[in-house]
């Protein structure tokens, strides 16, 4: 079966290649009087803005445009050729004459803002740049939201020092966070993963309120962000950025970016990071209750990112991250040293403590190439391209952690495979499908002794599971560009677990009413395995008992737990641009969302005083969001933001009537 699964594969891939080299015409551009190559040339396909350049070689490769068959070759101080390329032909030289034609030079300016919200998308977006990453000298992923006027950040507890981010009313589990569209921090590291990106290894953030496309999976439903890494490509060969506070807490990052060959086809970027919270001045406590408000951490990262380019427009991209972090919790002056009497001595005074220890591995592959000729407007000159594309990932987690008595080991391997293929109909109609799968492999146990509730009060808990998954979708987009867009997607997936197969439709709209005002509008469900404890992570952090619903045994069985919950999102922004200064220097939207949930998991901490219960209820659970955004640039380098958001939740809890469960 595996070998049929190959075998298709490399047929997709291998047709695809063929595909390409059909339709793309190469040659030669020379100097006739002097009949050396022309370095540079450039050769265009005349009525487009379609064209490439020739190598040191002269050699040039250029795709097909559909409706456009002459292709154009010049050279500065050379007189521009025009050949007739009929169909069926795939190789062109050119051999140009001087005439001493010169060019002027032209020179451009820009100023990139540091967050703003995108105009263009079928999504409200906001986007956060570089230049506004760099306003904040030391961050990590969830440091990077502090002036999003989207995204709410804080920490989960003091023990565990998670970071935690909202959006749409709801805790960060409900929002996909992307690696240039490819979906990560989905197991047991989605507590910790928003400190595990430093903010100076990224060119920029693009959030996204509400429901996303089908394309990225079935797991985004109040929101998406996707983070755009520094590139092999990037010109900037060295970069270092080192921080120090009046904690005396030091962070160090680096990047360099290097092209590996001559031609630059190849070319690779090496990332560090490091930073050290150890509170060298003391232990913090400002609130004075005898405990660390923040972890002691030591943080270390790298990773390598690959791009090679080919003549035909494909690109192969590849790479790997690889952490590890160690973190000490817990009251002011414990040590890891003490666990053991912790362990023997609860009750006769014995320091409480933490310690976590994680260590994480991803790889990544990424294949894309154009396929077939492209589809030209002639009204916009921008050009479209069929593609195709195949990405690999794996991610490997390790997580052994005690909080007080409770001992925690993780570990989840998870391989994820997407193909999909984008078709351009015309330069207004195009239509995505593809098929995904996902292989996750848990293995998750939890000791969860409490003797000061019942002597020789002891759960052991064991939550190993396989959960495979595979699924298809397709997604169609129409567009008249600047006026009007629509999409709509539809996914089903098969969930081998849960031996479930559900649907997941989801649908966008765009409308420029005017050229200042814009409509958006989306709706759609979304489907979510959960990860009771580690999506719960602060709940290790207290005294109490974990136990599940009508379960206290510790033989705990996952299938009789619906943990897949379900909601649909709807909502949509109306924004409006107008001059105060100049014109179109300020913006106000408006944007309201209702996410409802059909089935959901609850970790209850009021039904009992000395417990925490989890269970899964399809009870009437509900978040309304209104927000009003204002921002204005009077002048160059000012920005200024104001924004109100309003929060309408409900949840429902069950009423459980029966005696505290025994032990």
């Amino acid at each position: 079966m595996k070998f049929k699964y190959l075998a298709v594969l490399v047929f997709f891939v291998a047709s695809a290649f063929g595909a390409a080299r059909a339709q793309n015409v190469k040659g030669v551009v020379y100097g006739a009087d002097t009949d050396e190559p022309l370095i540079g040339a450039s050769v265009y396909w005349a009525g487009t803005t379609v064209g490439t350049g020739a190598d040191a070689e002269g050699n040039y490769t250029i795709h097909r445009v559909k409706g456009y068959d002459m292709l154009v070759a010049g050279f500065v101080g050379y007189t521009s050729d025009t050949i007739r390329v009929e169909s069926g032909v795939e190789r062109v030289d050119f051999r140009l004459s001087n005439d001493g034609v010169e060019l002027e030079e032209v020179v451009v300016n820009s100023t990139l803002g540091g967050n703003y919200v995108k105009r263009d998308g079928i999504l409200k977006g906001e986007m956060i740049s570089f230049a506004g990453l760099c306003k904040m000298a030391c961050c990590n992923l969830a440091e990077s939201f502090e002036n999003s006027a989207s995204v709410t950040v804080g920490y989960s507890d003091a023990i565990s020092g998670a970071r935690q981010i909202k959006m749409l009313g709801l805790a960060g589990t409900y929002t996909q966070i992307l690696d240039e569209n490819r979906p990560i921090m989905r197991g047991l590291s989605a507590p910790y993963g928003l400190s595990y990106t430093p903010g100076m290894w990224l060119n920029s953030i693009q959030v996204s309120k509400g429901i996303s496309s089908v394309t990225a999976g079935h797991e985004a439903i109040t929101g998406q962000i996707n983070l755009e890494h520094r590139k092999p490509t990037d010109d900037e060969r060295l970069f270092i950025n080192f921080y120090l506070d009046d904690e005396l807490r030091p962070e160090l990052n680096l990047s360099t970016a290097l092209p590996v060959t001559k031609d630059k086809k190849l070319s690779t970027i090496l990332l560090l990071h490091g930073s050290l919270d150890t509170h060298l001045l003391g232990d913090m406590d400002d609130n004075g209750d005898g405990f660390m408000d923040l972890p002691k951490t030591r943080l270390g990262a790298v990773a390598n990112r690959w791009l090679y380019t080919a003549d035909n427009g494909a690109q192969v991209r590849w790479g790997f991250k690889y952490l590890a972090e160690n973190r000490l919790s817990g009251q002011k002056h414990y040590k890891a040293s003490m666990r053991e009497e912790m362990d023997t001595d609860w009750d006769k005074g014995a320091m409480y403590g933490s310690q976590i220890k994680n260590r994480e591995l991803n790889a990544y592959f990424k294949f894309g190439m154009p396929v077939g000729p492209g589809v030209y407007d002639e009204d916009q000159q921008d050009e479209l391209r069929s593609n195709i594309a195949f990405v690999a990932d794996y991610d490997r987690f390790r997580e052994r952690a005690y909080f007080g008595l409770n001992d925690y080991d993780g570990t989840d391997n998870m391989v994820s495979l997407n193909m999909m293929y984008n078709h351009y109909f015309s330069f207004r109609h195009s239509l995505i499908v593809g098929v995904q799968g996902h292989l996750d492999y848990y293995r998750e146990k939890l000791l969860n002794p409490t003797p000061w509730i019942a002597a020789n009060s002891v759960r052991n808990y064991d939550f190993d599971r396989n959960e495979r998954e595979a699924g298809a979708y397709a997604e169609y987009t129409y567009a008249i560009k600047d006026k009007f867009s629509i999409v709509a997607g539809l996914r089903g997936d098969y969930n081998h677990y849960y031996d479930r197969f559900f649907l997941t439709p989801r649908g966008h709209l765009k409308w420029n009413i005017t050229p200042s005002t814009t409509l958006r509008a989306s709706g759609g469900l979304g489907y979510r395995s959960t990860n009771v404890i580690t999506d719960n992570i602060g709940v290790l952090a207290t005294g109490r008992a974990i136990t599940f619903l009508d379960n206290e045994s510790g033989k705990f069985d996952f299938r009789k737990f619906d943990r897949m919950e379900k909601a649909l999102t709807v909502g949509g922004s109306l924004t409006q641009t107008f001059g105060l200064v100049n014109p179109g220097d300020a913006t106000l939207s408006f944007d309201y969302f209702r996410t409802q949930f059909y089935n959901s998991v609850v970790a209850d901490q009021e039904m009992y005083a000395d417990r925490i219960v989890f269970y899964d209820t399809d009870g009437r659970s509900y978040t309304d969001t209104y927000q009003i955004d204002f921002s204005w640039s009077p002048v160059e380098r000012l920005d200024i933001f104001a924004t109100f958001r309003y929060t309408d939740s409900e949840m429902t809890c069950l009423l459980y009537t029966s005696p505290s469960p025994r032990d």
